[in-house]
């Protein structure tokens, strides 16, 4: 199970006030996963990397990727969030090890 931070805990994490983290929702910047009608943000979208502290950089991109192949969001939201053939890992946690090629050639065939 993935580690879920509410709204409030990942705008204290990224120093951000709560309304900003909706923005980040809609930028896909940050996943919203629903938990007992809460939108939670999966902790792995955080990254912490050079003393800062910011949203994963690759996520945004790999959501853009998954729409353009037709995908809704709370579609490509699923497929970041699940484990499929050919991946060691969600594409989630390998987004967060910067195994971000991986994680694209798997998008690949899906668009086609």
């Amino acid at each position: 199970m993935i580690e879920l931070l509410s709204q409030r805990e990942a705008a204290a994490m990224l120093g951000v006030t709560p309304a900003r983290i909706k923005q980040l929702w809609a930028e896909n910047e940050l996943l919203k996963v629903m938990e007992n009608s809460k939108p939670m943000v999966p902790a792995l979208c955080i990254a912490h990397e050079e003393g800062m502290t910011r949203p994963l950089k690759s996520l945004h991109g790999t959501m853009l990727m998954l729409l353009d192949a037709g995908f809704s969001h709370d579609e490509a939201t699923e497929w970041i969030l699940s484990n499929h053939d050919g991946l060691e890992e969600t594409p989630l946690e390998l987004l967060a090890k910067n195994r971000v090629r991986e994680v694209r050639n798997a998008i690949l065939p899906l668009a086609f």
